[in-house]
């Protein structure tokens, strides 16, 4: 998942072939999209049946919420998963774009979830070897700046940067 396109995170709808010599073809798509696929609310070849696919893989907190209101304050809703915001943590050692702090201020905006904080990756721009032999669990990792994880794996995945004890394991690999 994590790749090029001017985004720390590519976003792919990934066709396989019956045939084992075709290669896979991929088509980049935003994460607003993957989000909205993901939870079967866009129609796409990738969910025909329009599953919440999230659900189905266990990957909690991800889906469509509602604005909420606590102690007079609103929270704005829409799609969100944290899981997903987090791909970028995979590859890089820290956010790889520059955000201006806010005017007045010398520090960083700390309020972009997004924004600069660390990374697991070992190394600035890529994963370790040892981090690529973890990530090779989810699919063949050969290529690691072009390679996709994709499929059932990619949820797995996903799923599995919840756990603190995977996250550990594979930010000290």
């Amino acid at each position: 998942m994590p790749g090029a396109n001017s985004t720390a995170v590519t976003f792919h709808i990934v066709k396989k072939w019956d045939d084992p010599k075709k290669p896979l073809e991929a088509v980049n798509i935003s994460q607003s999209e993957f989000m909205r696929i993901a939870c079967g609310f866009q129609e796409s070849n990738a969910n025909p049946e329009k599953k919440n696919l999230f659900a189905e893989y266990d990957v909690s907190s991800c889906g469509y919420f509602n604005d909420t209101i606590l102690n007079h304050i609103l929270y704005s809703g829409g799609m969100r998963c944290n899981p997903v915001d987090d791909l970028w943590r995979l590859r890089y050692a820290e956010w790889p774009f520059y955000l201006a702090p806010p005017r007045g201020k010398q520090q960083a905006n700390s309020l972009d979830p997004q924004g600069p904080g660390p990374g697991w990756a070992r190394k600035p721009l890529m994963p370790s070897e040892g981090q690529l032999e973890i990530l090779k669990a989810y699919g063949p990792i050969t290529e690691p700046m072009i390679d996709v994880i994709w499929g059932s794996a990619a949820f797995k995945l996903l799923k599995d940067m919840q756990d603190i004890t995977w996250v550990a394991e594979y930010r000290g690999s």
